[in-house]
């Protein structure tokens, strides 16, 4: 049986590389076992292609699906449908947050996060933009970027914690375990 991973990336540069090394991980670990599409929103696009990840992306991961519109390319219904064993989004954007928390599904992926819940299929969501502390990212040029974290922001993931059919992960670390978690049932 192959293990069907579904991996959306939102428009913020905040762990790309890193989510990508960890697809090209699992691919490695666990070989023809599983199958990782990975689904864009256009900014997200935009910004895997600013980091200049764009080419070690489609490398890695042989399905890289960039939205034209919120319901295309259609993925969901398929993942209502119990297609993927697997949604995770990561990293999720302070705009996608905020579109999710107030119902606003017009992107691929706030539309997939909203269809997916309607249809009782669990998300998993990773927001940039989710502790107190500044976080340090990288500009694309390698060199740090410090971000100052708004209230707004910390206001919307606390309000997308209290959300049915999310769950929000405080760590990039909680990811690996959770694909292994459901990887092995």
């Amino acid at each position: 049986m192959v293990f069907s991973l579904i991996w959306g990336i939102t428009g913020t540069g905040y762990l790309i590389q890193e989510s990508i090394d960890l697809m090209k991980e699992l691919k490695n670990e666990f070989k023809d076992k599983i199958n990782i599409t990975v689904m864009l929103s256009k900014e997200g696009a935009v910004v895997v292609k600013w980091y200049k990840q764009w080419d070690y992306l489609n490398e890695v991961v042989k399905k890289v699906k960039v939205e034209n519109t919120p319901n295309n390319p259609f993925l969901a219904g398929p993942l209502q449908l119990g297609k993927y064993d697997l949604f995770i989004v990561c990293p999720v954007s302070a705009n996608s947050v905020a579109k999710i928390v107030y119902g606003i599904a017009d992107s691929l992926i706030t539309n997939c996060v909203a269809q997916a819940i309607k249809g009782g299929v669990i998300v998993y969501l990773y927001p940039s933009d989710q502790h107190l502390e500044p976080i340090v990212t990288s500009r694309p040029d390698g060199s740090p970027l410090v971000l100052k974290i708004r209230d707004i922001e910390i206001e919307n993931v606390n309000k997308l914690k209290k959300m049915e059919g999310i769950v929000v992960l405080s760590d990039f670390s909680e990811i690996k375990p959770i694909i292994l978690q459901k990887f092995e049932k």
